[in-house]
This record gives structure tokens, C-alpha cells and sequence, in this order.
């Protein structure tokens, strides 16, 4: 119906589309379209236990609820040192399910202490035991998976057993960095609980389902001064004989690729003299155990050559005949020929071993930059992470006579007196809480405050005591950047700046640029799907301004974006004035033409737009339309109108269609095709008089065989669809295998019928 009689003259065949349509204000528009997306975001406590929720944390978390309650899952990529343990905790304690969190060992005590904090009642398992075979018994519950980013590899046991704890569960996914090489990364992760459709949706589809805030909206983080290059002398180039090595001969068992060996040496060779020249030492030990199998007519396996072992040089060597398989098995093993390429190897490796020894010692310089960056930040406290407990040792070393020096591996902590405790070292860097007993202060001679560690320390600890971090190498990895700053730069810090150096390799700048262009490659697609925390890697040539792909906001950031642009619209206190069956329609004056619109679908509300090139989704057009959407009023132009409302039915009508079955895990899994294949089958093979009272089976396993269900359900459903069983029963055990592990969503949410909620018109003025 029309409500206005001033809104236009009512344009030839509109008035089909305008009826059950109401013209109000564009303020009035505005309000419903921010109060249609909120509607169904539950109320997420402000204070849990003694924790009270910064803002960030509680819009963080109401999205999260929303996302979960929609599709069973979500995943927090908040940067490290937020606050992602709280929000999570928050989401948790709404669901009202028993809560289980899994998480890295070293990290239980953390999880512990923010339960008891919290005052929120949860088991907490971790990796490392759910790796070895730890099973928990199937139910319901809400499960928290902390650093998500380790459960990236669907082969593992570790991806199995978590995957089976989503199963029929709620899960919310938390990690910086969930991107650590690939887009994979990512879909292998929101597998665990959208199932395989994950592994066909589009990098645009995966991050509407990650949650991360806009870096302006996370108030309270210190400053990123940085990073920092500081450039080596490159006496220690030897690139051009570490790539023209010989190819090592691969054990018995090994499929070796040449280059990856090459790189791995590149890699020590980026982080410390002595890393490389440790690991030439392990290649040349491999070597001679391998000829000296071979010499006794035997090949060993990769497991094989582990009974030889190499301490300071010296080789001791296992009996061959003993521990290696015999090598003329297949007949094809030319003995000669192999001890011929394994001498080549090993004279190539002993020559570039006797060159680093007689060139002078980058290590020497490493060193002196550390000096350099302490006395730049008097009365700081500096961490350097390195991976490899070698450059670890060399830099102690090197620092010895240095006072507040201490040095952290596996193997354990090290200060100038000798060995000390681990919790000793890390208590120095960490912030005791408010409610805790304080710490007594360290005697002069153990204060530490440069501490040089390897990455074992990058990953869940609370290290803000810090505030300036040194990268003594760039890790294949990039998110190991992130993580390393994350630890120092945290929520509650007393610090206003986290400084960041980065050391580069020694080699002249035209070497690097491959490597550079292989880092920058990994950080860009992370960064476009989920965001960074600043600028964390700086260039290898010099220069330290960051690209333009580098401060482009992520797709995760571009969602928080829209939902503050919309969610400011809402007015205090007010309701929708929209029933259940009208759409309300107005104009607003916008120096960008085309339309906003709130639509619902079955399931879920979208805000979409269009700018003349038809019905869009992506998040850059919806924030710019939005950004320019808060105009007064204009006349509305009813053939416009109308027009918008044809686009949008059909767009909704498309997605009926398409959602009719779950035909992203149709496509992809292809059991789900054979369970439909197989339905069908039973039913055609069944007697013409009970296929009526077979009917109702059939229809019930086939919404299991097309429901959404997470990749633990789905390694089920690979089982059971080749189970030998007559049909009835068959049928029978699908039907009830859908009904026990259809994702929460399809059983919970709430269907409505698909309809245009609320369009906004956007023109100029006068046009």
C-alpha cells in the first residue's frame, strides 16, 4: 500500500511491484535496515567473572553469536593481543552448552586461569593429546579451537579428532593468522564445521564467516614504530654455491625435491652463520651413513639412517648390516653410481663449509646490532626471535660478557651464570594481573631485559613487560611475523610504542628479491582475506614504505566496517515499523546513484547493493554505497522503484533455487552423491506395495545425504553410505545419522520466507 501521495506518479505496470510496499523516510529506512541486521544478534553479557568486555570485544562477540547461531561456526581473527580469549569465552557462556576448549599444550594454563576468571565452567584438551589419539565422547557442546591455524592439514590426526569434536557441536574458531601459506589454509579450517563446501567457496564466501575488526576500531594497543631494517655487510654472500650444490641421494623411502633442500639451507643461511653451518654439518653426517650402507650393499630408509647419529663433528656409525635394508631388492640400485653422487655431494658441502671458515663472521655483526638496538631503547626490554636454536646460541655466545642477556630454546634457558628456569626468564616479560600476589623483584645480577628466543615463544604467551622486537629472520612463514609482534604488542600494555627491527640477510639486495617476492606473495593473500597488524615485514631493498596492497583493508576488515556503517543508523530505543509483509521504500540524495537494500532469505539477512551493474555482495561496493547513503530525503522515482524490486525478486528467487539443496556440498562430496544415488536405488528395487511406507525413510535420508554437515559428519557419512545393509535398514541409519548430525543451523534456525525487508534509492539531487 501507499502511504504518501506525494511520492510520484505511479509508473506504467508498477503496481504490482509497489503494492505491499510503504514509502517512508529515509531515516525511517536507515533505522530498519540496521535493526534488521541486529535483530537477531543475542545479548552477549558485558561482564563475565571479573572481566569486563571492552567494545570491541562485545561487538566481536555479538557477530560471532550471530554467525554461529546461522551457520553452526564461526572464526575470531582478532591480531594477537586483543583480547580473543575473552570474547570467546563470552560467546561461550551465551550458548549454554557444556564448553571444551582445545588448545596447545603450553597454553592449558592460560585457558585455566581465564575459565576461573571468568567464572565460566570448561574442560580444556589439548593438541598435542588429541594428535595422539585422545578421543572425547560424541555430544553436544560448544567447543573453542584455539590457534585454529594448526588444524589446517585434513590428513593429520590432530584435523580428525577435532573434526569429530565439531560434529553435532557449536564451534568457534580462534587464530591471528589462519592464513599461513595458502587460501587452503583457511578453507581447511572453516571445514571443520561447514564441511566440504568449504573447499569450493570463493575467498569472499570464507571470510564472511571470520570476524576481525577494522585496526581503528581496537582501542588500547601501544603504537607500531617500524619495522626497521638493518642491513649487514654482505661479505657472506654465497648464494651462487648454495644453489649450485649437487642433489643429495635420497634414501630408499624418499621422494627428495632438490630445490626444497636448497631453500632450507638458504633459509638457515638468512638466519645465522653458525644455523648453516650446522646444517651442513647434519648433510655431510647424512652422507657418509649413507655410503656407508650403501658401501655393505644395503639402502637404508629415512627411519633407517636415524640409528646413526653425529655429535661435534665426529660420526658414530651403526652396524649397516644391521639396520639397512638390503639394496638389490628391486635390482635397480647401481651401487657405483650412488657412491659416486654421494662423493660429489659431500665435496661440494666440504667446500662450502671451508669457505664460510675462512670469510669473516656475519654473526659478529648480528651481534653488534643487538648492542645497537638496547642502546637506542635504554631501560626496555627487547625480545629477538629467530628459528633456529643454533643463532640462538651463537648470539648468547657472542653476548656473553653483556649483562642482562638470556637465551631460550626447547633444550631451555640460559643466562651469563648458567642454566636457569624457564618461568624464571618469561616472568621478567610478563605483566602480573591485578588480583595477583607481586612478584618479587629480580636480584641486579639476573635481570634480564634482551632476551633472544626461538618461535617457541610466538604462540599464546603474554609478553607486553617488552616493548621492543627484533626479527633475526624471516620465517617461510610470514604469520610467524605477526605472532612474533603480537606477543609484545597487547591490550593493556603500559608501553605507548612497540618498536620492531628486522635484521636482513647478508647479501646484496639484488639476491633478494626472490626470496622477498615469495614472503610478500603469502603476507598479500592473508592480508586480502583477513588483515595484518600493520606493516610487519620491511624490504629486503631498503625501502620501508609499505605497497599499496599492504594498506588495503582485508575482506574481514571491510565486514566490521559495514557492520559499524549500518549499525550507527540505529536509533535508541526504537522498533522496526516493518511487519512481517510490507517492504519499505525511500530516496536519499548521495553523490553515488544506485540502491541499498536489507533482504532476507530463508535463513539469513544480506544488505546488497547495486550501482548499475546489477545485484552486488562484495563488500567493497556495500561500504562505499553505505559510506554515502546518509543524505536527506529526495523524491522517490517510482519507475526506479520498481525497477529495484524486480532485481531484487529475481536475485532472491536465484537463491531459492540454489539453496534448495546444500549444492556446494552436492558438488563436492562425493559421498553425498552416492548416498543419493544409492536412496534412489533402494527405492527402485523395493516392491511396488511398500514403497509408500518406504517413502518417508527415502525423503528423511536424502535431507541428511544434502543438510550442511561439518567434515567430522561428513567422514561418517563416507562410511555409511557403502555399508552392507538391506535398504530399510540402510535407509533407517541415514535418516538418523541426518537427524543426530545436521549442523545446529539446519535444525534450529528459524525458516522465513525470502522478501525485501528495506530499499534505499541513492541519486543526486536534482537527477
Amino acid at each position: 500500500m501507499m502511504t504518501r501521495a506525494d511520492a510520484g506518479t505511479r509508473a506504467p505496470g508498477s503496481a504490482s511491484l509497489l503494492d505491499g510496499a510503504r514509502i517512508v523516510s529515509a531515516d525511517e529506512v536507515r533505522h530498519a535496515i540496521a535493526f534488521g541486521l541486529d535483530e537477531h544478534e543475542a545479548g552477549v553479557d558485558e561482564s563475565l567473572g571479573d572481566v569486563r568486555l571492552r567494545p570491541h570485544q562485545r561487538v566481536a562477540a555479538m557477530r560471532l553469536a550471530s554467525l554461529i547461531d546461522a551457520h553452526g561456526g564461526a572464526l575470531l581473527a582478532e591480531p594477537v593481543g586483543v583480547g580473543k580469549t575473552f570474547t570467546a569465552l563470552a560467546v561461550a557462556a551465551r550458548a549454554g552448552l557444556p564448553i571444551v576448549v582445545a588448545a596447545p599444550a603450553a597454553l592449558r594454563a592460560m585457558w585455566l586461569e581465564s575459565l576461573a576468571r571468568c567464572d565460566v565452567v570448561g574442560a580444556v584438551v589439548s593438541h598435542e593429546a588429541l594428535s595422539r589419539g585422545l578421543r572425547l565422547p560424541h555430544d553436544q557442546r560448544f567447543l573453542i579451537i584455539d590457534e585454529a591455524h594448526r588444524a589446517r592439514s585434513p590428513g593429520t590426526r590432530r584435523y580428525a579428532a577435532l573434526a569429530e569434536l565439531c560434529r553435532g557441536s557449536r564451534a568457534l574458531l580462534l587464530s591471528a593468522t589462519p592464513i599461513q601459506n595458502a587460501q587452503a589454509d583457511l578453507a581447511a579450517e572453516l571445514a571443520l564445521y561447514l564441511g566440504r563446501a568449504a573447499w569450493s567457496m570463493t575467498m569472499d564466501d570464507l571470510a564472511r564467516h571470520v570476524v576481525r575488526g577494522a585496526a581503528h576500531e581496537l582501542r588500547g594497543l601501544p603504537a607500531l614504530h617500524g619495522p626497521h631494517r638493518i642491513a649487514l655487510p654482505p661479505a657472506d654472500d654465497c648464494l651462487d654455491q648454495l644453489l649450485a650444490l649437487p642433489p643429495p641421494v635420497p634414501a630408499r623411502n624418499e621422494s627428495v625435491v632438490a630445490a626444497l633442500l636448497v631453500y632450507g639451507l638458504v633459509h638457515q643461511w638468512t638466519s645465522s652463520r653458525a644455523a648453516l653451518s650446522a646444517a651442513l654439518v647434519r648433510r655431510r653426517a647424512r652422507g657418509v651413513a649413507l655410503a656407508s650402507a650403501v658401501d655393505a650393499g644395503r639402502m637404508p630408509t629415512r627411519a633407517e639412517l636415524a640409528a646413526w647419529t653425529h655429535e661435534s663433528g665426529a660420526v658414530q656409525l651403526a652396524f649397516p648390516q644391521l639396520v639397512a635394508s638390503d639394496a638389490g631388492g628391486d635390482g635397480d640400485v647401481d651401487a657405483q653410481a650412488l657412491l659416486v653422487a654421494l662423493d660429489r655431494h659431500d665435496a661440494a658441502v666440504r667446500a662450502l663449509a671451508d669457505r664460510l671458515r675462512r670469510s669473516p663472521d656475519p654473526d659478529l655483526a648480528r651481534a653488534d646490532a643487538l648492542r645497537r638496538i638496547r642502546a637506542a631503547h635504554p631501560g626496555e626490554r627487547v625480545i629477538a626471535f629467530c628459528q633456529y636454536a643454533e643463532t640462538v646460541a651463537v648470539l648468547r655466545t657472542h653476548l656473553l660478557r653483556d649483562a642482562g642477556v638470556a637465551a631460550l630454546t626447547a633444550s631451555g634457558a640460559r643466562i651469563a651464570s648458567g642454566r636457569v628456569s624457564r618461568d624464571s626468564v618469561i616472568a621478567q616479560f610478563t605483566p602480573c594481573h591485578g588480583d595477583a600476589r607481586p612478584r618479587a623483584r629480580p636480584r641486579e645480577i639476573d635481570h634480564i631485559d634482551l632476551l633472544i628466543t626461538t618461535d617457541l615463544l610466538s604462540e599464546g604467551l603474554n609478553l607486553q613487560e617488552a616493548s621492543v622486537v627484533v626479527h633475526l629472520d624471516y620465517p617461510w612463514n610470514p604469520a610467524r611475523l605477526d605472532q612474533r609482534v603480537g606477543r609484545v604488542r597487547r591490550l593493556g600494555s603500559r608501553h605507548d610504542v612497540v618498536a620492531v627491527y628486522a635484521i636482513a640477510p647478508p647479501a646484496s639486495a639484488e639476491r633478494m628479491i626472490g626470496i622477498e617476492r615469495r614472503l610478500r606473495e603469502k603476507l598479500c593473500l592473508a592480508r586480502r582475506a583477513i588483515g595484518l597488524a600493520g606493516q610487519i615485514l620491511p624490504s629486503l631493498l631498503g625501502g620501508d614504505e609499505p605497497a599499496a596492497s599492504e594498506t588495503t583493508p582485508s575482506l574481514a576488515e571491510r565486514t566490521s566496517t559495514v557492520a559499524r556503517l549500518v549499525r550507527r543508523w540505529r536509533a535508541p530505543g526504537k522498533l522496526c515499523g516493518a511487519d512481517l509483509h510490507e517492504t519499505l521504500i525511500a530516496a536519499a540524495e548521495s553523490p553515488r546513484s544506485g540502491f541499498i537494500a536489507l533482504v532476507r532469505d530463508e535463513r539469513e539477512t544480506h544488505i546488497v547493493g547495486d550501482v548499475g551493474a546489477g545485484i552486488d555482495l562484495a563488500l567493497p561496493t556495500i561500504e562505499r554505497l553505505l559510506s554515502a547513503a546518509s543524505g536527506p530525503d529526495r523524491p522517490i522515482d517510482q519507475t526506479r522503484a520498481a525497477g529495484a524490486l524486480a532485481a531484487l525478486d529475481r536475485w532472491l528467487a536465484t537463491r531459492r533455487g540454489a539453496a534448495t539443496i546444500d549444492l556446494h556440498a552436492a558438488l563436492t562430496a562425493r559421498a553425498r552423491r552416492a548416498a543419493l544415488d544409492r536412496i534412489a536405488q533402494s527405492l527402485g528395487r523395493a516392491p511396488r506395495h511398500q514403497r509408500a511406507r518406504l517413502a518417508p525413510l527415502a525423503d528423511a535420508a536424502r535431507a541428511a545425504a544434502t543438510a550442511p554437515l561439518g567434515e567430522g559428519a561428513e567422514r561418517v557419512l563416507d562410511t555409511l553410505v557403502s555399508a552392507q545393509l538391506p535398504d530399510e535398514a540402510w535407509l533407517r541409519t541415514i535418516a538418523t545419522f541426518g537427524e543426530l548430525n545436521a549442523r545446529p543451523n539446519a535444525t534450529s534456525a528459524k525458516v522465513t520466507a525470502p522478501r525485501v525487508v528495506a530499499l534505499l534509492l541513492l541519486g543526486p539531487p536534482n537527477g
